[in-house]
């Protein structure tokens, strides 16, 4: 729990234009883990509650900021949790292990070593379901450097399964200053607009979480000749697709193993200074997957604190089953429901994609791997029982559900777990 003192300190700071780096990561950090909540309606804000027209601490000493001191915060608070029309997501609270993939990208980006990089104009960079692609860009979207290459700003679009790709070219021009893309009757027009607002303009325009090649390629279209353009997906075949090169295709990594257990120490400090033999076999059993780790590490915590021994939950954490009933990090609320998805429901959003027929075999898969899963041909064929499991193979790769790797395709272990439940259902 953030202390309330520190909290309400940080809040007079900011609300005076005084505030520090630090002062607006401990305030995100609060919203994003529930701490601080942003209360609907022109003037209310809550920390820990609900109270219109004031400024509300809850704990052993409730704080209350009213009248005008009230508004002041309010308005700070907004300015620093809640991004505006087209603004990136807060700053991520916990990135770890990610400054070679940072420093990659950033050289794509053209800030070479040297500065004197030629600058990428598209990358599309994909990776394992929770591998951290909506981290990583939203870490660049923050990044100093990025900031003072890129002048005029960073766009942000997140667009999911079913956007209203109308509506966020829409917010585009809303963060560009013009509300007329809102009156644009065809996507055309507002095209043709968004196009002419950026053909100047030396921005980073990022686009998150594409499923459909679609509707990342209408804001392809929109790009000015100075901006550049990073698009992140789970599906090999869509970043294939958009890339204009096979070089423009970053395939982000999991974590090292040494990475992988500062970010369960982080995340569970004394669960990992007690057990750091079984918290090692965990990071491998879950194999450096970050949304795994952050998942285990928040069950872990959460357990340790009500101090009951973990010896059991480190062996159920281990073998996957549990980790797919738990809930996904707080930044993955679904701001449609205001539900936070379990991790089983992230994944289905890749398998309820395939035919039938695909998705059995996917299963199938599941419940005969081995350890780490890895196949041949051969075997999947004879898993299978079909004549040429080229096709099947070429599809759960398409999807991001099977890496090629040195002649053999291979599944995270997160998605075995997710592909045996899939069996029993």
């Amino acid at each position: 729990m953030h202390n309330l003192d520190e909290m309400k300190a940080a809040l007079e700071r900011l609300a005076a234009g005084k505030g520090t780096e630090a002062d607006q990561q401990a305030v995100q950090e609060a919203l994003q883990i529930g701490h601080i909540t942003l209360a609907s309606g022109t003037r209310a804000v809550a920390v820990g509650g609900n109270v219109t027209d004031a400024v509300f601490i809850s704990g052993d000493n409730n704080i209350v900021f009213n009248d005008e001191q009230a508004e002041t915060i309010r308005r700070a608070l907004v300015a620093y949790v809640a991004p505006g029309p087209g603004s990136a997501p807060p700053v991520p609270g916990l990135v770890i292990g990610r400054d070679e993939a940072l420093g990659d990208l950033k050289e794509r980006l053209g800030l070479s070593k040297d500065r004197a990089g030629a600058m990428q104009v598209l990358t599309t960079v994909r990776g394992w379901p929770g591998v951290g692609k909506t981290t990583i860009a939203t870490a660049l979207a923050h990044d100093e450097e990025i900031i003072k290459a890129f002048p005029d700003g960073v766009l942000w679009v997140s667009l999911g399964q079913k956007p209203n790709v109308l509506s966020e070219m829409a917010t585009w021009g809303r963060a560009l200053g013009t509300d007329d893309l809102l009156r644009a009757p065809t996507l055309k027009e507002a095209t043709a607009q968004l196009t002419a607002l950026l053909r100047k303009k030396r921005m980073l325009l990022l686009v998150d979480d594409v499923w459909e090649t679609e509707h990342a390629a209408t804001f392809q279209q929109v790009r000015g000749s100075e901006c550049a353009l990073l698009i992140t997906t789970r599906e090999a075949g869509i970043a294939n697709a958009l890339a204009p090169t096979p070089d423009a295709v970053y395939n982000l990594p999991v974590l090292t193993e040494k990475n992988a257990l500062k970010l369960l120490a982080a995340l569970a400090p004394s669960v990992v200074n007690q057990h750091p033999n079984e918290c090692l076999e965990l990071v491998r059993s879950l194999e450096c997957l970050p949304l795994a780790l952050q998942v285990a590490g928040h069950t872990l915590s959460v357990e340790a604190a009500m101090g009951w021994g973990v010896t059991e939950l480190l062996k159920d954490l281990r073998e996957g089953s549990k980790l797919l009933t738990e809930k996904a990090p707080a930044d993955r609320i679904d701001l449609e429901t205001g539900t936070t998805p379990t991790v089983a429901a992230l994944l289905k959003k890749s398998t309820d994609r395939l035919e039938e027929q695909i998705r059995e075999c996917f299963a199938y898969l599941g419940a005969f791997a081995p350890k780490p899963a890895t196949f041949d041909l051969a075997a999947m064929k004879a898993v299978w029982q079909v004549e040429d499991a080229r096709p099947i193979v070429r599809e759960l790769t398409h999807r991001g559900l099977l890496e090629p790797v040195g002649g053999r395709f291979q599944m995270h272990a997160l998605l075995v777990a997710h592909a045996r439940a899939l069996c029993t259902e």
